[in-house]
């Protein structure tokens, strides 16, 4: 249950700087106007609360593709993949409120220079699966991971991130990620689990 939380929260975060279009989109939908009350009553009574995204489904694998390309090429460090792979410009929401906005040029170049702060990385996928939003006609590919890293003065840490990209025209232009320290015992489940 606790990484469904992150992806509720990011939901909600993003929720408030969009526009809803469900109520237009189900009002265009209805025959006449009190048939169009009725349908937007109905489908708020399926949840409890109101909730902004709530139509969902599968999306593209071809997106699920260019965001695990994008962990590769982060732990390569491989800078042509990564320009590859992001849009014109990009928004990272980064864990303890640290948020980058550049073009695709400066972005790689910061991204860049955070990565030589490690000697080696590992983003360990333990599931990635796309979603397409339809009341915002967006694409999205949601990506739990745990990552383990050793810093240039050989001293390891490890974190588990859950992390949703957002994918325009086939490129990212977006990243909130939230990170959870595990507990011992969660970290030997992921050991296990990513076999390492």
């Amino acid at each position: 249950m606790r990484p469904l939380l992150p992806f509720v929260y990011m939901m909600l975060l993003f929720s408030c700087n969009e526009k809803s279009s469900s109520t237009n989109a189900i009002s265009s939908n209805a025959d006449t106007p009190s048939q169009a009350s009725t349908d937007v009553n109905t489908e708020d009574k399926v949840f409890d609360v109101p909730v902004l995204y709530k139509n969902w489904e599968m999306g593209s694998h071809e997106n699920t593709r260019t965001v695990l390309k994008m962990y590769k090429a982060w732990d390569e460090k491989s800078i042509k993949d990564m320009e590859a792979l992001l849009a014109d410009s990009i928004i990272m929401e980064l864990p303890d409120g640290k948020r980058r906005a550049a073009a695709r040029d400066k972005m790689v170049e910061e991204l860049v220079k955070a990565r030589n702060h490690y000697l080696s990385t590992s983003n360990e996928i333990i599931a990635a699966y796309p979603i397409h939003n339809i009341d915002h006609n967006e694409d999205w590919v949601n990506v739990l991971v745990y990552n383990k890293w050793t810093y240039n003065d050989r001293v390891r840490d490890s974190l588990l991130y859950q992390d949703l990209w957002k994918i325009k025209d086939g490129k990212i232009n977006y990243l909130l990620t939230l990170q959870l320290s595990p507990s011992r015992v969660g970290i030997k489940k992921l050991d296990e689990i990513t076999n390492k």
